[in-house]
């Protein structure tokens, strides 16, 4: 494994996770009215530069003995969706997945130098990373947020995206890019960097190469991975939305599902029941963190 195979990784894991076909999500199947799957694909090739210069400077960090603040966490996921918006037209496809999947090349970066890149390892050193960040990256990643102008973050009981005053807060209390996440509420993108990425390690990967091995068949496992997600975690795209009974209803059908083996009709009544005009009970965190699930499993080795 090298920097350049940790960025191939990071574009293909978008990819493949944006054409399954996971229910209520864009796939190679269905579009939404204003985000298509060619402008998630694009995204999947925009990544690729800033995975691997998070990667590359996480490796001359862990090989120079540097200081894990020059890192540039929140730099990095401003680049990722500035680049986004410079190969496609729709809307955001790639916040939360630049927050989850920068990182993460950075932590593999960070643990190329062991002899065994083993997974405690990378946790280690990216929650290393994450607590090593600095009022300027605080400032790059609410930067990031205005850029993309997702559906919804979230907001945190102190600082608010949207309004100005908060970067002057930011800059006047140095408030650094781990503070902000640890504000944020409910919101499980944010808590997946701040608790070592649990979800991906632990819930996403785990499912997806089990059943990846079993069957040989990366679509089907991703599939799984991301039902079995959204079955543990509800959707915190979804409580912010339509608010947190409307997403355990949703979990608790996903886990069903699983429950009764993955029957195909069951799957296609379930895209049917929670694909809505208006996007409201998309389980968007759910793709960003299977996102991240495949990221690590194509390190590990799977292919399509």
């Amino acid at each position: 494994m090298d920097t350049k195979d940790i960025a191939s990784c990071a574009q293909l894991a978008c990819a493949l996770e944006a054409a399954c076909p996971k229910p209520g999500n864009v796939n190679r199947f269905h579009d939404f009215v204003d985000t298509k799957l060619e402008h998630f694909l694009a995204s999947a090739i925009a990544i690729g530069d800033v995975a691997r210069e998070a990667a590359e400077r996480g490796h001359r960090i862990r090989e120079g003995g540097l200081d894990y603040d020059i890192l540039g966490l929140g730099e990095l996921i401003m680049s990722a969706v500035e680049d986004r918006g410079r190969w496609h037209r729709g809307r955001n496809t790639n916040l939360g997945i630049a927050m989850l999947l920068i990182p993460l090349s950075a932590g593999y970066g960070l643990a190329l130098g062991a002899e065994v890149v083993r997974d405690e390892i990378v946790r280690r050193e990216l929650d290393r990373a994450i607590k090593s960040t600095t009022t300027r990256d605080a400032i790059d990643f609410y930067t990031a947020i205005k850029i993309a102008r997702p559906g919804g973050l979230g907001r945190v009981r102190i600082l608010d995206v949207m309004d100005e005053g908060s970067l002057q807060k930011i800059i006047r209390d140095e408030l650094d890019l781990h503070h902000i996440l640890t504000l944020s509420e409910g919101d499980s993108i944010s808590q997946e960097l701040t608790g070592k990425m649990r979800i991906t390690f632990e819930v996403g990967y785990p499912e997806i190469m089990e059943v990846y091995e079993k069957t040989g068949d990366l679509t089907l496992a991703t599939l799984q991975g991301y039902m079995r997600i959204l079955a543990e975690v509800p959707d915190s795209l979804i409580t912010r939305k339509k608010g947190v009974e409307a997403a355990k209803e949703i979990s608790l059908t996903a886990g069903k599902i699983l429950k009764a083996g993955m029957p195909m009709n069951d799957i296609e009544e379930f895209d049917r029941k929670i694909r809505r005009r208006d996007n409201s009970l998309n389980p968007g965190t759910t793709a960003d963190l299977t996102a991240s699930s495949l990221m690590v499993c194509l390190l590990k080795g799977a292919r399509p």
